[in-house]
């Protein structure tokens, strides 16, 4: 039998783009002789909805969405990801299920709805839906099949599937890239797969929306845990895979290993997306001759061409003189548009304006951060004249830190670096060098600093970010408490430092742009700390 996997980068909310789409691709899949697709996870509405979920006209029109691809869907059967929406037995209220339909293409119609909901920090899916019972196999050609639906497929489901007699096990999913994440999912389905003893296909959605990204990377698993066919990572794609046996016949595209490879690739389709299914057409951002707005431009370029890409140096009495060269020059590399719009007059302006009232009160950061917020000024006024969507460039140290300030360099659309540690974004200045130099070198040698006092250096605020970025990493991602970071090696006043920092800025992070989110746990959606909180609870007892 062959089956068609159709790898999919859906919009959210858009029931006739996606119906098309779906419609369109099982078009192709038929020509190619394949008797069975197979889409993502909730394909039809996008995902994640949220709470779309909860409109009762968004959940109508998903339904009537569904009927049009019954009427249409004929001579190949079908796994569509939906949702259904069901009265109560009492007659009060309904239950609404993520769901797969299986259309057999001759007007028949069988429905399965998920049973493990995924209530991670991105995924809260608990918030709309209920948990769905087992449900009976489907046949096709004589072949008996057991559809799930989620992340990855589980064991005891798996193997219950195939004690009722399924050939072959299919796993619709939705599962956020992040990290190493490839490792993590071939591995979970391996395991599935041998101890099942049942071959297993996975199809994942590709694509980003809002700050979840999807790596695609669909997979076809034989019984022995081999990886039997793979989807390209980031791309759409429909892999057409044949079974015999058990054993399957398809293709295996080179396989990405290199993990900062991945993540550049997570952030190019995260601005890609964001721009085109928002609607905007260029981007700008400040150009500082930095590490972090260098990377920042080079993915920029990557995911929309250097004419959509506008790049804004600012230069103040505190700028250094060689921070003009490393913006133009990173700039000409790029081949974006460059502009350079003094602002030491307008600073002098502010604080002779606010000269009286600062009388015999020392200078401190708050004369910094006047010069930081001008700066939000021009970009936003610029972002407004011309319709150009401000990408942000702060990254995930300063943001745990709150070595960031509001209203100023924190301003923007998009972050595009929110969820990368300054130590990452250093190899991924790399990797995007390893060809040529794009990048200045003298950018990624120089000191980071925020240059808003003379000769300002991060490391007078900051740890070494070795040292920062391995404390949040134990803290944030891993969940460890802090005996157990300590535990690590790391020094107990910079965890003290650290963790006061991170703790005491809840209210910078509840307030920036929204980020595209590349780890196991980041800012926003995934992030819900109370933005008053004691820290005293860090100090007691962990056993």
């Amino acid at each position: 039998m062959k089956i068609a996997l159709a790898q999919l980068n859906l919009v959210v909310g858009d029931l006739v783009g996606n119906r098309e789409k779906i419609l369109e691709y099982t078009e192709t899949a038929k020509a190619k002789g394949c008797r069975l697709i197979v889409f993502p996870e909730m394909s039809i509405t996008g995902y994640p909805a949220r709470d779309l979920l909860t409109r009762r006209g968004f959940v109508k029109a998903a339904a009537r969405a569904l009927k049009e691809l019954e009427k249409n869907v004929q001579g190949i059967a079908a796994v569509i990801g939906g949702i259904e929406s069901v009265p109560h037995k009492q007659g009060q209220g309904r239950f609404l299920y993520s769901s797969a339909f299986y259309l057999d293409g001759q007007g028949g119609l069988d429905v399965w709805h998920k049973q493990q909901l995924s209530d991670n920090d991105l995924l809260d899916e608990r918030r709309y839906f209920t948990p769905g019972t087992p449900t009976p196999l489907v046949e096709l050609d004589g072949i008996s099949i057991g559809l799930s639906i989620g992340e990855d497929l589980d064991l005891n489901l798996a193997k219950s599937q195939a004690d009722a007699g399924a050939d072959l096990l299919i796993n619709i999913g939705n599962f956020p890239y992040f990290f190493d994440q490839e490792t993590v999912t071939q591995g979970a389905l391996s395991h599935v797969a041998r101890r099942a003893k049942r071959p297993v296909i996975w199809v994942n959605q590709v694509g980003a929306n809002d700050e979840t990204i999807f790596a695609g990377q669909s997979l076809v698993v034989d019984i022995d845990g081999n990886i039997a066919a793979r989807a390209r990572s980031f791309q759409e794609e429909l892999l057409v895979v044949e079974l015999h046996d058990g054993y399957w016949h398809g293709v295996m595209p080179p396989v990405t290993t290199n993990s900062i490879t991945m993540l550049h690739d997570a952030l190019v389709i995260g601005i890609r997306d964001y721009m085109r299914k928002s609607g905007f057409e260029d981007v700008m951002l400040g150009l500082s001759g930095g590490l972090d707005s260098a990377v920042a431009a080079c993915l920029a370029v990557e995911a929309l061409g250097p004419k959509r890409v506008h790049g804004i140096f600012l230069p103040s009495p505190y700028t250094p003189d060689d921070a003009e060269e490393h913006a133009r020059r990173l700039a000409e590399n790029l081949g974006l548009d460059f502009r350079i719009i003094p602002i030491s007059d307008t600073l002098a302006g502010v604080k002779e304006t606010l000269h009286d009232c600062f009388i015999d009160v020392p200078l401190d950061v708050v004369e910094e951060n006047i010069q930081a917020r001008l700066r939000g000024l021009f970009w936003m006024t610029l972002s407004n004249k011309y319709g150009w969507l401000l990408l942000n460039a702060s990254n995930k140290s300063e943001l745990a830190t709150g070595y960031t300030t509001l209203y100023g360099d924190m301003c923007g659309s998009l972050a595009v670096l929110s969820d990368v540690y300054k130590s990452d974004v250093y190899r991924l200045a790399d990797w995007i060098n390893r060809e040529k130099e794009v990048i200045p070198l003298a950018t990624l040698t120089k000191a980071p600093s925020a240059e808003l006092r003379p000769d300002q250096k991060d490391t007078d605020s900051l740890p070494p970010y070795s040292i920062l970025d391995g404390i949040l990493r134990l803290f944030i991602e891993e969940g460890k408490s802090k005996e157990e970071v300590e535990e690590a090696g790391y020094p107990k006043e910079t965890i003290d430092y650290v963790l006061k920092m991170l703790i005491g800025t809840e209210y910078k992070r509840r307030q920036a742009a929204p980020g595209l989110r590349v780890s196991k746990r980041g800012f926003g959606m995934g992030w819900r700390m109370p933005l008053v909180a004691s820290s005293s609870w860090l100090h007691t007892d962990t056993d």
